[in-house]
């Protein structure tokens, strides 16, 4: 190898080396004792190196525990998880993790309570064009009047942040939502026209304008009109509290968090990265009502429900959980590429989920028409419709910012290219 070669590589893993002195890093033990495999059918395909490369971020210490499960025109083709139910760095490690652990999803909740106000929608309860105001008069202040449901879902309300002066708690770890404050936002964009990801604002909106519209609880209201007859009642907001050990906890792990990340975190949680990954281990947020942030439930689970929309709503056992339209119109209805007003990077969405793309896509290079969403920075589950992939990418690490992370993309990008991708398009059911 010359010297300048030699020189380029160097500087390429410098900055590396040096992120690395900084890291937080959790001890591992062998691997190989602490893989669990659920029900795993055989298929045409060679995931064995996506799976690997898992056991490998497991193996680098920034994640308790990793778990894939894909599926494959419908077949549960891969099902693992590796790693402890609870690990923080200094402590020794819980139990082992399996698949049949419920891990939250944290944002990508945000898939599931979309397509329940697509559900209400499809019942003719509610209109997703008709203003927010009509539901909620007092949503009208401080200019907000034109802004519509389907700018909610969409990102596009321009209510990013969470409103001033009130306890980020309370509605992260009960639920309760100060209305006097959210009535009083400001919005920062005309609707429709800016990109900017709504972590929290939007979503309690839905949950009031939803449990208005249907005289129901938002938990009653998702076991009722979708998890139940979709067969998958193991997937709701938070757990019970007999659960709340069983649950994947989460650890803060990585170098410390950029200033600018962390005040995106603050403005638009109301909470710093550290704070806030605690928080999403106590009982009071696992057991609460969080329409955007505490959906739990196993690979499996996620990945059947994701099935259900590539088959155009239908479930397993032949139950219409959803008309093909409804499904068609939530992942087609989607934005222009903008950088995205909160993070900073191009995005795509539809009513409700993140679109992936040709070039840059949190789901892997090349793959336009996939919908999914990310989770809490790394949690990611996505479907495939040119595929026919359904993916959940579960991990309980939170490093922000760590040399490993380029391994986690990589995972995706691995997982796409290992699957070949036809050139016939996708329309639902």
């Amino acid at each position: 190898m010359s010297a300048v070669r030699r020189g380029l590589r160097a500087a390429v893993r410098a900055p590396e080396r040096w992120l690395a002195r900084f890291e937080t890093t959790l001890p591992v033990d062998d691997a190989r004792a602490v893989v669990r495999r659920g029900a795993e059918e055989q298929a045409g395909l060679n995931l064995e190196p996506v799976w690997d490369e898992c056991v490998r971020m497991y193996e680098g210490g920034l994640h308790p525990a990793v778990g894939l499960t894909v599926f494959h025109r419908g077949r549960c083709v891969l099902d693992r998880t590796v790693g402890h139910v609870e690990h923080t760095p200094g402590e020794a490690p819980g139990p082992v993790v399996t698949p049949e652990t419920p891990f939250n999803l944290f944002s990508a909740s945000k898939i599931l309570t979309a397509m329940l106000v697509h559900a209400v929608a499809e019942d003719g309860l509610i209109d997703l064009d008709e203003r927010v105001a009509h539901y909620l008069p007092g949503f009208a202040q401080a200019g907000k009047d034109r802004i519509r449901l389907r700018h909610l879902l969409n990102h596009t309300a321009g209510i990013p942040d969470m409103p001033q002066g009130i306890d980020p708690h309370a509605i992260l770890k009960t639920g309760d939502v100060p209305w006097d404050a959210v009535f009083a936002i400001e919005p920062k964009s005309e609707p429709g026209r800016v990109i900017a990801y709504h972590p929290v604002t939007s979503w309690v909106v839905l949950q009031r304008i939803l449990e208005e519209a249907t005289g129901s609880s938002l938990q009653a209201l998702m076991r009722g009109r979708l998890i139940g007859p979709a067969g998958l009642d193991g997937l709701t907001y938070g757990v019970a509290p007999e659960r709340v050990a069983d649950v994947a906890k989460h650890a803060y792990t990585g170098v410390p968090a950029p200033r600018l990340m962390s005040q995106i975190f603050e403005r638009t949680i109301g909470l710093d990265l550290d704070t806030a990954v605690g928080l999403t281990n106590t009982p009071e947020f696992l057991t609460a009502v969080l329409p955007s942030a505490n959906i739990c439930g196993t690979g499996r689970q996620v990945c059947a429900f994701l099935q259900l929309l590539l088959d155009g709503g239908r479930a397993g056992d032949g139950t219409q959980v959803l008309q093909p339209a409804t499904v068609r119109a939530a992942v087609t209805d989607v934005t222009p590429v903008q950088l995205d007003g909160t993070f900073g990077f191009p995005m795509r969405y539809g009513l409700g989920v993140m679109m992936g793309g040709m070039r840059f896509s949190l789901f892997g290079l090349n793959t336009r028409g996939a919908f999914g969403h990310l989770g809490f920075t790394g949690v990611v589950v996505y479907a495939d419709p040119v595929r026919e992939l359904a993916v959940a990418f579960l991990n309980t690490g939170k490093p922000m910012l760590a040399p490993g992370m380029v391994r986690w993309y990589w995972i995706l990008q691995k997982l796409a290219m290992a699957v070949p991708r036809p050139g016939a398009p996708w329309r639902a059911g």
